[in-house]
């Protein structure tokens, strides 16, 4: 019986011929303690041994640091691992006839990753490497080509701005470890390398080729960004980002405009991640891989119904027993059984000691994952762990500032600590750069203008958009109305939380000060709930 990889499906002998492959090829371009680094982490992956391929563990295999190693005061490992990076993703640009088989090794990690490419089966073997990848592979990210920004303007001076741009742009893409990116930098370019992005993308086999251009005068710098789906092959998104021209200001420009397009692209309730979406929409939970499982935990965020709640826990539940070391799952549902605790929801015992459990185990899994660590601070938050809270919640914005949800998300808690001077920017900035986002992000303004006293508008701005469907939304609404002294106009809400929670009028408060934790304004909504008849 042929062996295979348990996270890929693929066999063994293949991805070790693969190894082979890449090692003895002359475009591969490493140092031979690169050589050796990528053998090791690969034979450790295939040995079962994956969960201890650390920074320390490498540290002393591979570049002979002693035992007392420190990866805090030596980074070796973290930089080589970069070059290591970089070396593969030539290889696979350049490679002239292209390998049956992907491994990359995603940042932030050290665990190799096996994946098909696409393409015609040269060899019987190849042929039952991809009816193999095919009917086992559970994971399937999108991956996206990133090809070298054009420079419009004409003028030599502005290439480095061209130059710039692509670096960050894939910087910012790397830090989103649910997508796979290949860069192509014109100065790197092999001499058989393809001009036409399609031809990038089947080489790599990648879904997605983004391409920009970028034209500047005196006053302004203007990208154009465009998004290929290569499989189709149809353009999927198209934007212009203008932005005035400072010549002291222009890496922050830069900076800020790679952000920019990276959130439309590749940000969680980006383009991408929206036209995947709708494409496995109609899988049952269990047939779904394991990017498909996360991006409806992502669309659950979005629109909470107790039916996406139950979807979106088969599906992560599937995907966890199928792929137990892949770390966001764990995160996500740990986010589930933190909602479970929020909303009090009934048949679960002790949901915040679950989520704690699952939220640390998706950091301990990968600690530079920012999923991981916004997680582990929403759990910290509902615990009332304030150091681990603050902690893990900066951690998580240093990891990815790009990522919509997390910043938003992040804001959100910040906002529930009464923290307004640092969770209304976030979550603002958040709120801007994708139109997308969770409507719960909207909760934040209802908190500041209820800690201002505006009643008036922090009811019309709860209206607006609901941000739970759950007994939460009638409650909150119901106390604001009874703080304007309207109790008639909150009857339909008491009685939709009367039907929902009934015992709920007995515990508002405890209740109340699960998630918002600023007591004095849970007085005053346990106040407004009085004086409609929902608080004992």
């Amino acid at each position: 019986m042929t062996a295979l990889e348990p996270s890929s499906g693929l066999p063994v002998a293949a991805i070790r011929e693969q190894l082979d492959r890449i090692l003895s090829s002359p475009e591969f371009h490493a140092t031979d303690k690169l050589r050796d680094f990528l053998r090791f982490v690969v034979e450790e992956k295939l040995a079962g041994r994956g969960d201890r391929l650390k920074g320390y563990t490498i540290a002393v295999a591979v570049f002979g640091r002693p035992d007392d190693f420190d990866a805090a005061n030596d980074p070796i490992v973290r930089i080589q691992a970069g070059r290591l990076r970089r070396a593969l993703e030539r290889y696979y640009l350049a490679a002239s006839n292209p390998d049956p088989i992907l491994i990359d090794i995603p940042k932030g990690r050290y665990i190799p990753r096996f994946s098909i490419l696409p393409g015609k089966p040269d060899t019987p073997g190849d042929a039952a490497v991809r009816e193999s990848a095919s009917r086992s592979a559970s994971y399937a990210s999108p991956s996206v080509v990133v090809t070298p920004v054009k420079n419009l303007t004409g003028n030599a001076d502005d290439l480095p701005l061209a130059t710039g741009l692509t670096e960050d742009i894939v910087t910012e893409l790397t830090r989103f470890q649910d997508i796979r990116v290949f860069s192509c930098h014109a100065a790197q370019q092999p001499t058989n390398f393809p001009a036409d992005c399609f031809e990038v993308a089947k080489r790599v086999g990648a879904r997605f080729a983004l391409e920009c251009t970028v034209r500047q005068d005196v006053e302004t710098v203007k990208v154009s960004a465009h998004l290929v789906d290569t499989a189709r092959g149809t353009q999927v998104w198209a934007e212009a980002f203008t932005h005035p021209l400072d010549a002291s200001q222009l890496i922050a420009t830069q900076e800020q405009i790679a952000r920019s397009v990276v959130a439309a692209v590749a940000s969680e309730y980006g383009i991408i991640a929206r036209r995947l979406s709708s494409e496995s929409r109609q899988k049952a939970p269990a047939e779904l891989r394991t990017y498909e499982a996360m991006l409806r935990y992502y669309n659950h965020q979005i629109s909470p119904t107790p039916e996406s709640a139950e979807t979106c826990f088969a599906a992560l539940q599937a995907a966890a027993e199928r792929e137990p070391g892949f770390a966001p799952l764990w995160s996500a549902l740990a986010t589930l059984y933190c909602q479970m605790h929020t909303f009090d929801v009934p048949g679960f015992d002790q949901p915040l000691a679950t989520a704690l459990e699952y939220a640390r185990k998706g950091v301990s899994l990968d600690p530079g994952a920012q999923l991981g660590r916004l997680i582990l601070a929403y759990a910290s938050h509902l615990a009332d762990d304030i150091e681990s809270f603050h902690e893990e919640s900066a951690t998580a914005l240093a990891l990815n500032p790009t990522s919509v949800y997390t910043v938003g998300a992040v804001g959100y808690l910040h906002t529930y600590r009464g923290e307004m001077d640092i969770g209304l920017p976030l979550l603002d900035r958040a709120i801007s750069r994708n139109p997308c986002h969770p409507a719960w992000f909207h909760g934040g303004h209802v908190i500041h203008h209820l800690l201002n006293n505006d009643y008036e508008q922090a009811l019309a701005e709860t209206r607006m958009y609901h941000p739970f469907v759950s007994f939460w939304d009638d409650v909150m609404l119901a106390a604001m109305l009874g703080r304007l002294d309207r109790a008639d106009e909150a009857q339909a809400h008491v009685t939709a939380v009367r039907e929902a929670k009934p015992d709920f009028p007995g515990r508002p408060r405890a209740l109340m000060l699960k998630s918002l934790k600023i007591p004095e304004l849970v007085d005053e909504l346990v106040d407004g709930l009085e004086r409609v008849g929902l608080a004992k």
